[in-house]
């Protein structure tokens, strides 16, 4: 297995603050991200932050893969950083805001995951456009709100 990492970055038209706030709605998260279902430690209440948990399925039907996260870092409105302790994902994610001007906040999104190479290899392109498409989803919505 190697490292892989993938960088993405959008800007929203909306303030930091409210772009942290819909970002960490961790089960929200399956409304705009491709192809996946999230679930999470606080989603019958409470409050995100270090040790959070997270569950998100990434497929169509039963064909897919669960990826398991934890909150490591947490530093809002600015950043979050999760382990991921899947079986067969793992190494590291992280969500960075900043304020551009107080009404537009640069969203950017990096993994560095450890899975099978060859599959992961094959599947990078496809996978970093699928994030770019669903990050200006995100942007999107919550521009709208």
């Amino acid at each position: 297995m190697a490292m892989n990492e993938f960088k993405v970055s959008v800007t929203v038209d909306a303030p930091q603050i409210e772009v942290w706030n819909a970002l960490v709605d961790w089960k929200s998260q399956g409304e705009w991200m491709a192809l996946t279902y999230v679930t999470s430690s606080v989603d019958s209440g409470g409050d995100s932050g270090i040790g959070t948990e997270i569950r998100a399925f990434t497929g169509i039907g039963k064909f897919g893969v669960w990826d398991e996260m934890r909150v490591t870092h947490w530093e809002p409105p600015t950043f979050c950083a999760v382990d991921h302790y899947g079986r067969l994902i793992k190494g590291i994610g992280e969500f960075r805001l900043t304020a551009i001007t107080s009404t537009t906040t640069r969203f950017d999104w990096y993994e560095k995951i450890n899975a099978p190479t060859p599959l992961l290899a094959l599947m990078k392109p496809g996978i970093l456009i699928a994030v770019f498409f669903s990050l200006r989803r995100f942007a999107r919505s919550v521009s709208a709100r």
